[in-house]
Formats: C-alpha cells, sequence, structure tokens
C-alpha cells in the first residue's frame, strides 16, 4: 500500500492484526489523523499506547519512541493540560541529547516557546539557549533561530539578566534585519528598548522605540504597536513629558482593548504605567479607581 495515500480507515483496519513496533506506529500515525480533525481525547490515547508499546518492548529506535512522546505532547497541550505537556516534551529532548537526534533542535525550540507561554521564563530561557545553536543555515532555519533568540532575549529579561538579554534581542534585531523581516525587526526593537529601560538606559531606550512604533506606524501594524508605546511612554514618564507619556498609553490601552485577541495580563500591565502617570499629575483618584478595579479582578481570579 502507498504509504503517502494511506487514509484512517486503513490505519485501523490494520491494527488488530499488528503487534510490537508496528502496532506502535499505526497508532502514533492514527493519532495524528485524530489530532488533524480536533480529536484530542482520543488521539491522546492512541498516542500514549503507542509509548507504551515501545517502552514495553523496550525498543533501541528512540526517533519513533521521542516522536510517539511528541504527540502525547501535543495532545496535552490542546486538552489544556500545558505543563504535563511540557514535562513530556522534556522527556522527549532529554531522549534526543543522548542519542544526538538530528530533531533535538525543533523540540528544544518548541519547549522554549511553550514555557514562554506559560510563563516559565526559566525553561524558556534554558531551552532556547540550546535551540539558539541546534538551528541549521537555511532561510527558514535563520528566521526560526532569530525568532528563538528573540524569545530567549525576552525570557532573559523576565528572569533578572537584563545585560544578557540586550545582547541577545540585539543579535536577534541584526539578524532580522539582514533578513529582511520588517514587522519582526520592529518587535525586536521594541525589546531592546525594554531592556535599555530596565537599564535605565534611557536615551537609548527612547531611540529604539521610537525606531520601532515609526516602523509600526509605516507598516500599517497599528495592532502591533502597543510592545512599542508602552517603552516610549516610560520614557517620556521619566524625561519628564508626562502629558505626552498619558497619551501614547491610553492609546496602547485603547489598542490592545479594541483587539479580538486582547489580553488582561498586557492590559493590567500598561494601566500599572498609567496609574503612575495619573499620580504624577494630581489625578489621585482616577488612579484609585484604576487600582480599585485591578484588585477586584484579581479577588475575581484567584
Amino acid at each position: 500500500m502507498d504509504e503517502e495515500h494511506v487514509t484512517e480507515e486503513d490505519l485501523w483496519e490494520e491494527l488488530p492484526n499488528s503487534t510490537g513496533a508496528q502496532r506502535a506506529d499505526i497508532l502514533y500515525r492514527i493519532s495524528a489523523h485524530l489530532y488533524s480533525r480536533n480529536k484530542y481525547a482520543e488521539a491522546l490515547a492512541c498516542a500514549q499506547e503507542s509509548v507504551d508499546i515501545l517502552e514495553r518492548e523496550e525498543t533501541t529506535d528512540n526517533s519513533s519512541l521521542g516522536r510517539s512522546r511528541a504527540g502525547v505532547a501535543h495532545n496535552l497541550k490542546a486538552i489544556g493540560e500545558h505543563q504535563a505537556a511540557l514535562d513530556e516534551l522534556i522527556q522527549v529532548s532529554e531522549l534526543f541529547h543522548r542519542e544526538s537526534q538530528p530533531e533535538v533542535g525543533e523540540i528544544d525550540c518548541m519547549i522554549g516557546r511553550w514555557a514562554y507561554d506559560t510563563k516559565d521564563f526559566a525553561i524558556a530561557a534554558k531551552y532556547l539557549s540550546y535551540s539558539t545553536s541546534e538551528a541549521g543555515e537555511g532561510i527558514s532555519d535563520k528566521h526560526v533561530a532569530a525568532q528563538d533568540m528573540f524569545f530567549l532575549g525576552r525570557a532573559l529579561l523576565q528572569i533578572g539578566q537584563a545585560d544578557l538579554a540586550l545582547e541577545k534581542l540585539e543579535t536577534a534585531r541584526e539578524s532580522f534585519k539582514n533578513l529582511e523581516s520588517t514587522l519582526d525587526l520592529a518587535i525586536a526593537d521594541s525589546g531592546v528598548a525594554e531592556v535599555f529601560v530596565a537599564l535605565n538606559r534611557i536615551p537609548e531606550a527612547h531611540r529604539a522605540a521610537q525606531r520601532s512604533l515609526d516602523l509600526f506606524t509605516t507598516l500599517g501594524k497599528r495592532i502591533h504597536s502597543t510592545v512599542a508605546l508602552m517603552p516610549l511612554a516610560q520614557c517620556l514618564l521619566l524625561e519628564g513629558d508626562i502629558e505626552e507619556a498619558l497619551k501614547l498609553i491610553t492609546e496602547a490601552i485603547e489598542i490592545e482593548q479594541a483587539s479580538d485577541e486582547s489580553e488582561l495580563d498586557e492590559i493590567i500591565k500598561f494601566e500599572r504605567l498609567l496609574i503612575e502617570i495619573l499620580n504624577k499629575l494630581n489625578r489621585s483618584e482616577e488612579a484609585a479607581e484604576i487600582e480599585r478595579r485591578h484588585e477586584s479582578i484579581h479577588e475575581y481570579l484567584r
């Protein structure tokens, strides 16, 4: 049978007569079909059975074992079990590192991105540092490596390593510039600006944030511009231009609130800066009302 045209139905028909590694392979492929149809619970069961068979057989085919474990991880993530998914994928990484499997860079990249999304910045930094050193030389590989370098810089900033974060973000920025990836370049500049603020290098932060905002504006990417507006507003506040800082952070909040993918954490982060600005302008009642609202949200979500 032509492997490229094997259907899910074909695989189910093959399954009863299969054993060992063949059965594990069929279950993995069934899992992939189920995953593509958003049948995550069933897909997870098939992928987990595939893993169980390979471990029971004490397989030496670690590529297949890693593939099945990665299938388990993807389905765990799809049903909202993010920590379990991450733990599973870390096991795949450890296996692939021991065996020097070629897929290890892709797995480490995935762990880093997943950990970053769940705000586990220490794990994100660890695995993104691996993946940035494991990237290939193709154009697509270089772009992924630059993105990993960017997220590595962001993660390092979150765990208090601002100087190293700056080094990684400036490397990512240079890569995006060489790849002529202008939207990524604007995003990288906003990250550089954020680190400069953390390092209290305000003139440099201002230049990087303004550069980022100018590029977002020219590209017509207003929805992305909040990441530049925030550090630029911080710079203006520290430079004493409080009214302009108020204007920019208000704009950032309005853009984020109007987005179909608005994030509560981002809005609260922007509003914390707004509170600081309002207090500087002696508008303490407005600042207090925002603080009251934040406390109410915290109590509600706790």
